[in-house]
């Protein structure tokens, strides 16, 4: 269980009240703090030691967006969390660092990623994953890599700035592993972070697809985890609207 301060800030009860129910799954009740508007939220943050919050969006009184703002500037390295029942706003939540981002009805197992990735980002560790080269170790944030990869029975962690790292620890290992920091297992051989793909594209005849990355480096992704990729960038909040082909 989470033993920290937690503060629920909705302007809708009945959907805070859902929210509540599954937030204690993982947070004893009489540590959740529930505000229904922003003015309330900001109170509370001033009078009580809360150590996470869960963000509304859309509220009369000031946006969800503008309260992070406000806790960015007044209570920085506090974690909190966006909720919204419309999956679009998650474009202009990158502009800001949540933990996670939730759609409404919030889903009781998904809930329990976002709490390990809040441990993760508290921890004294900051988020970094130490990685074994010889006798030392290397500390590496997530975001720094650029893939994983196995190759020739051989398991290559590939940062972004040309930098690799060999693993002895395997892909189903480095798997679960990263699986909280937001990668994905898009081919037998090969793990990326999801936030960072820019365009997924099927290869000739369409029997297998590719995805690029930042900084132009294309991954193959398997038939069989195409679908797989399309849900975890839903449940990153991401939209998918229609399209025609550009010329």
């Amino acid at each position: 269980m989470y033993d920290g301060l937690v503060l629920l800030v909705d302007d809708q009860p009945l959907a805070a009240e859902d929210s509540a129910a599954a937030l204690k799954h993982y947070v004893p009740g009489e540590q959740i703090i529930y505000a229904d508007n922003a003015a309330d939220a900001m109170k509370a943050l001033k009078e009580r030691p809360v150590s996470l919050v869960f963000l509304d969006i859309e509220m009369p009184d000031m946006s969800g967006f503008a309260l992070a703002a406000h806790l960015e500037a007044e209570h920085g390295g506090l974690p909190y969390v966006f909720l919204t029942g419309h999956a679009d706003f998650a474009v202009e939540s990158y502009e800001y660092e949540p933990v996670d981002f939730l759609t409404k009805p919030v889903d009781t197992a998904r809930l329990g990623r976002t709490f390990k990735r809040v441990e993760k980002k508290t921890s004294p560790s900051a988020g970094k994953v130490a990685v074994r080269t010889g006798q030392d170790y290397v500390l590496v944030a997530p975001k720094e890599i650029s893939y994983i990869c196995k190759e020739k029975r051989k398991i290559w962690i590939r940062l972004k700035d040309g930098r690799e790292y060999q693993s002895a620890v395997s892909l189903d290992e480095l798997e679960q592993i990263f699986g909280d920091y937001g990668f994905f297992r898009c081919h037998q051989s090969f793990l990326i972070p999801v936030r960072d793909i820019r365009k997924v594209n099927s290869s000739m005849f369409g029997q297998t697809y590719e995805a690029s990355l930042e900084g132009d480096t294309v991954i193959p992704v398997s038939r069989s985890k195409y679908a797989r990729l399309k849900e975890e960038l839903k449940l990153l909040g991401i939209p998918f609207v229609k399209g025609v082909t550009s010329k």
